[in-house]
């Protein structure tokens, strides 16, 4: 049993199963201490709290006592997963207090994604510890075997790593991404989710008069995809709330991308992809959820002080778009291979047709002996006015020359330039792009 315990899926399973077991249980406590009085609920719900810290840190210090670990990362690896587990008792003592009939599926749709979120956290943890083959000891081999594929495909450098993407991961990203978004719409849309939507508007309500002090409340007044309003004191109508106001929309869309954006083939570059794709989704969906409350705290608030609803509903949420260009920002700098994924797609397009230009410059030299400079700007790895300028001088001093906008290649030299062409592009073609920061 000892010897089984030795193996890293084994102590995965187990470091997952225990903080997991942690997490369902802290949840359940949570849903059952709405049930006690004041006293009793405090008292316990602080118990609960300090208890599943310890039961966390206890479990991580475990195993650090085999393979030691810095501590900054330890007691990082102890926080997410204690976060997790507090988040899992807010929700355990939230539904019992919501209105809204869909409340216990809460628990159905967020229990199941915290769970996995304990597999990522355990997986990081063990990617600390080094537990298994070092993704070094196979890059050699995986690197030698894309370079003897039969097609050359490219390589993208980007801050020391290497992109290669496979066409049916660019496929998925085109395809899969915008799929996925429209779907985990239309299951937030669906009524048995509709406890989103009692979640943001009961928010906003606290905000509301936390801040600007306007009594204003919130009522349940279920009439077709309308199932929560806003009542302003002071104002003509109600506001009523919908799926769209929530902002999912938006945080769908960056699901469907990250998820989907593709993994490059470089096992150094792959090897911590689900754990920045994590990043990602947790940071831009808690931004997204936040500029949303903060949106509507302001519409709801220059409504309250007379202004039309008309005017300011589309406009403030058209400027609060800009959130988008930060979440943009943060993927290329969590997940590059998003953005190097269009580039790279780019290279794949451009590549045949400089191939086949190189081909017609070949032969008009062999059957006219000159090339169009036009011609030779489009496959020459240099910035166009750059060419413009010292091309037609550098063809001078090595005697060709320029004649109509094209170079006379001398019959004793075709050979050489042909040979110099062929030396140049292969070389472009070996070395691999780099795209550098500015």
């Amino acid at each position: 049993m000892r010897d089984m315990m030795k193996s890293p899926f084994l102590q995965g399973f187990a470091f997952w199963l225990v903080v997991t077991v942690n997490l369902v249980l802290t949840f359940f406590m949570g849903y059952m201490l709405t049930a006690l009085p004041l006293i009793g609920f405090t008292i316990s719900g602080l118990l609960i709290i300090i208890l599943s810290f310890l039961v966390n840190f206890t479990i991580v210090f475990y195993f650090k006592r085999s393979i030691e670990i810095p501590k900054d990362r330890r007691l990082f690896v102890v926080v997410l997963i204690y976060l997790n587990a507090l988040f899992a008792l807010a929700m355990g003592l939230s539904i019992p207090l919501m209105e809204d009939p869909s409340k216990d599926n809460l628990g159905f749709v967020m229990i199941p994604l915290l769970i996995i979120l304990n597999i990522i956290i355990v997986d990081r943890f063990f990617f600390y510890l080094k537990i298994g083959k070092s993704i070094e000891e196979t890059t050699d081999l995986n690197i030698t075997s894309l370079k003897s594929q039969k097609r050359k495909w490219p390589i993208i450098e980007f801050e020391g790593k290497k992109y290669q993407f496979s066409i049916r991961s660019l496929l998925m990203l085109a395809i899969g991404a915008p799929l996925l978004a429209w779907l985990v719409y239309l299951f937030f849309d669906n009524q048995a989710n509709f406890w989103l939507h009692e979640i943001v508007v009961k928010q906003t309500e606290l905000f509301l008069n936390l801040f600007f002090n306007m009594g204003a409340s919130v009522q349940y007044y279920p009439s077709g995809i309308y199932h929560w309003r806003f009542i302003i004191p002071g104002t003509p109508t109600p506001i009523y709330f919908e799926t769209f106001c929530t902002g999912v929309q938006a945080i769908c869309v960056f699901v469907g991308i990250i998820i989907f954006t593709p993994h490059s083939k470089d096992p150094k570059t792959k090897k911590d992809i689900v754990w920045r794709k994590t990043k990602s989704l947790i940071v831009s969906s808690i931004l997204f959820y936040a500029v949303n409350i903060i949106r509507m705290l302001i519409q709801l608030d220059l409504y309250y002080n007379g202004y039309k609803w008309e005017d300011i509903h589309y406009s403030i949420s058209a400027a609060s778009s800009f959130i988008a260009a930060i979440i943009v920002l943060l993927l290329h700098k969590w997940i590059p291979e998003f953005i190097i994924s269009f580039i790279y797609v780019g290279t794949l397009v451009s590549e045949p047709i400089k191939a086949k230009r190189i081909k017609t410059i070949k032969e008009q030299v062999r059957q006219s002996n000159r090339v169009s400079l036009k011609l030779l700007s489009k496959v020459m790895s240099m910035k166009r006015q750059t060419f413009i300028v010292k091309f037609p001088a550098l063809m001078k001093d090595l005697g060709f020359k320029i004649e109509n906008g094209h170079i006379i290649v001398p019959p004793d030299k075709t050979t050489e330039f042909l040979e110099g062409l062929d030396k140049k592009f292969k070389s472009d073609d070996e070395t691999k792009t780099n795209l550098k920061e500015e």
